[in-house]
């Protein structure tokens, strides 16, 4: 049977400008919770993740502002400067192999893309946020269900901005070799909310990877 990995696929650091956990730091909790590769998605920066990429699998990524709201890019080669038009935004992203994710799209407080934003790009998402850990239930629901109009991968992530909130939503999946290997696979991934961190703590200590049931 294929083993399988957890990833929290939106995870901040100190170089995002409302986070003070230095990207090491994170990378020690992730490896703490049997989090892995790393999923680094720093607001207009992705110095954390270059930071952490000599010493740990981390999957570089970015929370970009748009002229329109928020849109996240991983599996990136280069920084995707802020401030441009949604679609221009998707498309240095796709131009470096990277995947566009749609994060919290109907969170009223956060600074999600407007729904002339997502319409402008509704052809070029991979992957809409279908579970935020700091959004409420209402929010994640209609998030579930635009991935299921746009045709895109689910995915979730605690978009945590101190370390007691990683991991408290994850994705359990098959490993996979890039960015279109992991697309592929994450259509049919788990979401897991809300695992006891000590249970994850206890499970990490016996390997990293757990097996299929």
């Amino acid at each position: 049977m294929p083993e399988l990995i957890r990833v929290d696929l939106h995870v901040h650091s100190s170089a995002s400008f409302d986070c003070t956990v230095e990207p090491e730091e994170v990378a020690a909790r992730c490896r703490r919770l049997g989090l892995a590769p790393v999923f680094l998605t720093d607001h207009d920066s992705i110095e954390g993740a270059i930071r952490m990429r000599s010493a740990e699998r981390v999957v570089v990524g970015e929370e970009v502002m748009t002229t329109a709201g928020e849109l996240i890019g991983l599996f990136l080669k280069e920084a995707v400067p802020a401030g441009l038009a949604p679609k221009e935004t998707a498309l240095l992203i796709k131009n470096q192999g990277g995947l566009v994710y749609l994060e919290h799209p109907y969170d009223q407080f956060r600074r999600h893309l407007t729904e002339d934003g997502i319409e402008a790009l509704a052809d070029m998402v991979d992957i809409v946020e279908v579970f935020n850990g700091r959004s409420d239930e209402k929010a994640n629901r209609r998030a579930e269900d635009l991935c299921v109009t746009l045709g895109a991968a689910p995915g979730a992530g605690s978009d945590a901005h101190t370390i007691g909130e990683i991991g408290s939503v994850y994705v359990e999946m098959e490993d996979f070799e890039g960015a279109l290997d992991f697309l592929a696979k994450l259509h049919k991934a788990k979401i897991v909310k809300g695992r006891n961190k000590l249970l994850l703590t206890a499970q990490a200590k016996l390997g990293p990877k757990i097996r299929r049931r």
